[in-house]
Order: C-alpha cells, then sequence, then structure tokens
C-alpha cells in the first residue's frame, strides 16, 4: 500500500510540475488559462490574468483590454496567435493543455 502511495504521489508531482513549467494554470472549474493567475470574470468563466475586460461580442478575457483575432473571436492582451486546432490565443505562442484545449503563452 505504502508503495502505491508513493508511486501516485510521484506521478501528481510531476504532473503538478510539467502544468507550471508549461505556462497554464488549472482553475475551479475545471478550465485552463495561460500563466500562473486567474480571475473570475462577472459571468463566472475563468480568465488568465488578475482582471478581466468585456470584449464587443459580449465575452470576457484576460488582462485590461481585448484585441480582435483574425476569426473574429477576442482574446486578451495585444496580439493573437493561431493554436495547431486553428482557434487564437492570446500571445506569441500556444501550449496544449491537459484538457486539449490551447492557451496562449
Amino acid at each position: 500500500m505504502k508503495k502505491i502511495f508513493l508511486s501516485t504521489l510521484a506521478v501528481v508531482t510531476i504532473l503538478s510540475t510539467s502544468v507550471l513549467a508549461d505556462g497554464y494554470t488549472l482553475t475551479p472549474d475545471g478550465s485552463y488559462v495561460a500563466g500562473d493567475s486567474y480571475s473570475m470574470a462577472p459571468d463566472g468563466s475563468y480568465v488568465s490574468g488578475d482582471s478581466s475586460s468585456l470584449a464587443p461580442d459580449g465575452s470576457y478575457v484576460g488582462g485590461s483590454s481585448s484585441n480582435l483575432a483574425p476569426d473574429g473571436s477576442y482574446v486578451g492582451g495585444g496580439t493573437s496567435n493561431m493554436a495547431p486546432d486553428g482557434s487564437y490565443v492570446s500571445g506569441d505562442s500556444s501550449s496544449l493543455a491537459p484538457d486539449g484545449s490551447y492557451v496562449g503563452n
């Protein structure tokens, strides 16, 4: 029993270290956001960073401003980048989160 616990603890430690190293954070609702902090938007969604802003389409994005991506969606911050799945994320690059979504870096 002690071996199983130690093995499980080792796996959890490795997973939590990789989450921090890859630049995304797990939020209380099970979604992932870019960076190491998040905040709850007024609609109950979680966004990256310490604040949220309302985009023109009614969605909330992390940060103090929204940026229109080429596909018509809004991302937080200054630049948008197309992820491998065709979605747009804020930042210069993207990381694949454990739930299969992409977050910006």
